[in-house]
């Protein structure tokens, strides 16, 4: 049977749980592809310590020397960020060695250089790991959905944002809280900008949308809001609307261009994004022929990062065994024109959550604002039992388009009662 030998350059959770899998699996992935992995080398640059370096294996603090291993023939890149990962990447390949990587940043901000120098070495880069975890949507969207026209894909992408909210709903508690709750059980990092503030979610979609869309898509332009500002008082108010509030990435065709974004939505409990919680993660599919399609599984956790490398592993071993290694056209990445942006999305309700400093004539003064744009109020409520100094209380609005809610929150937030900005969920 042949053996192909794997090097993991990044030790940490997703490393290790590949190490596990592979050590746990061995021969059940031999029977079923007929190549046995073997993890030759791992790389940390604290270093491993001797009780923790898979047996068989030995460690080093560089990854250059992975890179440069002899008995090194497919590596994987669990480093997380992009320079040091990104030039892993390149060395890789120009080494002449593919790669397997779970780098979400990575391929949204360096994709397109990456897979060129792939393709011009005719090597693969597996990255099925970089978004939603276990499920195989990369795959999917890549083979499955090759002989039909996408027109959305919309969901949730970031597994410990999910948590925290279905935290806060659960136990009736503050974003920081949950936080710390996820931060414990080793969802969240203790830098967890990238995950609530949206930043996960946005590198995840981009990737998605350039697959389904076949073109390119700068990162950069896809409007990106997390859930960092919401509050106890959100969520209670989401329940009065027999709602609840996710953080869904949508990106979908449009007469008018891609309309995209990652926000916060307030959403009906009787929807399937309500029903998705912890860290799970969801993704919805919409095409010309197969309809809308939904793919569930767990989002976030080194067990399901490390099962889809796994996955990016077999298929690489399998055509190295084979002698038949070879570049993949990933669709979006390699092509030369640009996804077009819809700037003037198609209308929607909001919701809008205002904290001032409890004073005569506000509600007037922001119905006002409201009414010069020519927008429909549909509901409005005010919190209960909050201190004065910072009284909240919740707008609803009819359609209308994002630019023109925008215009109106802008001109609320420069009233002198406003205590922090206003909070903007859609609700779909």
């Amino acid at each position: 049977m042949n053996q192909v030998r794997v090097g993991i350059a990044g030790f940490g959770t997703v490393g290790r749980a590949t190490v596990e899998i592979i050590s746990t699996h061995r021969e059940l992935i031999a029977q079923r592809s007929g190549v046995r992995l073997e993890v030759s080398v791992v790389c940390r640059r604290s270093g491993v310590r001797k009780e923790d370096t898979p047996p068989g294996s030995r460690s080093v603090s560089d990854w250059r020397q992975l890179v440069a291993a002899n008995d090194v023939d497919v590596i994987v890149e669990t480093m997380g960020g992009t320079r040091e990962a990104r030039e892993l990447l390149l060395a890789s390949l120009k080494q002449g060695k593919p790669v397997v990587t779970a780098n979400k940043n990575l391929l949204a901000e360096h994709g397109d250089e990456l897979l060129a120098l792939a393709a011009s070495h005719n090597l693969p880069i597996g990255f099925e790991a970089s978004v939603a975890g276990g499920i195989p949507i990369l795959r999917v969207i890549h083979e499955s959905t090759a002989g039909d026209r996408l027109r959305a894909v919309q969901g949730i992408l970031n597994g410990t944002a999910n948590y925290i909210l279905t935290q806060m709903e659960r136990l009736g508690i503050e974003l920081d809280q949950a936080l710390a709750e996820a931060q414990k059980a080793g969802y969240a990092e203790a830098d967890p900008s990238f995950d609530i503030d949206g930043l996960d979610a946005r590198d995840k979609l981009c990737i998605l949308a350039r697959m389904a869309f076949g073109g390119r898509l700068n990162v950069s332009r896809i409007p990106t809001c997390g859930i960092r500002h919401v509050r106890a008082v959100d969520i209670h108010s989401a329940n009065r609307l027999d709602s609840t509030i996710r953080l869904v990435g949508l990106a979908e065709q449009t007469d008018k261009g891609l309309e995209v974004s990652v926000r916060p939505w307030l959403v009906s409990r009787r929807s399937m994004l309500a029903k998705v919680e912890g860290v799970n993660n969801a993704i919805f599919l919409v095409g010309d022929k197969l309809g809308t399609q939904m793919f569930y599984g767990r989002g976030a956790g080194g067990d399901a990062t490390g099962a889809a490398v796994v996955s990016d592993l077999i298929e690489i071993a399998r055509d190295l065994s084979a002698g038949r290694l070879r570049a993949k056209k990933v669709s979006g990445f390699l092509d030369p024109s640009e996804l077009e942006i819809c700037e003037n999305p198609r209308p929607v309700s909001w919701y809008l959550r205002l904290t001032v400093k409890d004073q005569k004539g506000i509600v007037a003064r922001v119905a006002q604002v409201i009414a010069n744009r020519d927008i429909n109020i549909d509901s409005l409520e005010q919190e209960p039992h909050l201190p004065k100094d910072r009284v909240s209380f919740v707008i609803t609005v009819e359609p209308v388009s994002e630019p023109v809610i925008r215009d109106a929150v802008e001109a609320i937030n420069a009233f002198d009662f406003m205590v922090e900005p206003v909070l903007v969920l859609r609700i779909e």
